[in-house]
């Protein structure tokens, strides 16, 4: 006998919420694609249907329905508690899982360390240069004690987000804030 999908039921106030995820156009694909499976999940489509639809592979869909099944009795919980929470709730579910993953090897106050130290000339600690090698940068991080060790790749890389950093890690714009600067560090000197 083939496999068949669990039924999925939900209040109209969870489905109102997906609607408006599904719909979206501003939030990310992912979001509103799992958005869609749920919902047709509750329209008592199968897993196959929804995965042609959805241009997502049926384990996928069979994951989000599964995850949606377990996670309906506190969804509706805080629907009865605290109605206000709901769609924070609701799309904190949709996100993705945090992942492992190695942890940084770096503080994000060693990085701007680093950078302080970069933007200061080497005289000012004890070398015959008018500009830093990335040699340099690590003798005096080391000796500074802000890290036990680096490589000069590491320290290059640092230096090369400094104007414009990743948008998935946004270093320098809250020190920046705090301080009163600028957002652009590189700023040209007069």
């Amino acid at each position: 006998m083939p496999f068949v999908a669990a039924t999925v039921k939900m209040p109209e106030d969870i489905r109102l919420i997906l609607s408006r995820v599904a719909r979206s156009k501003t939030l990310p694909a992912r979001q509103v694609q799992r958005a869609r499976i749920i919902l047709l999940a509750t329209d008592g489509f199968d897993n196959m249907y929804i995965s042609k639809q959805v241009a997502l592979g049926q384990d996928s869909v069979s994951k989000w329905r599964s995850r949606f099944i377990k996670k309906l009795p506190l969804l509706q919980e805080i629907s009865e508690k605290d109605p206000a929470k709901l769609a924070e709730a609701v799309s904190s579910f949709l996100n993705d899982c945090p992942r492992p993953g190695q942890p940084p090897h770096y503080t994000d106050e060693q990085i701007i360390k680093i950078l302080e130290i970069a933007c200061r000339t080497p005289e000012e600690y004890g070398y015959e240069a008018s500009h830093w090698s990335l040699n340099q940068l690590v003798d005096v991080v080391i000796k500074e004690g802000i890290a036990e060790s680096i490589s000069a790749k590491t320290i290059s890389r640092f230096l090369k987000y400094g104007e414009n950093p990743p948008a998935s890690r946004p270093l320098l714009a809250p020190f920046l804030r705090k301080n009163g600067q600028p957002g652009n560090i590189r700023a040209k000197s007069e």
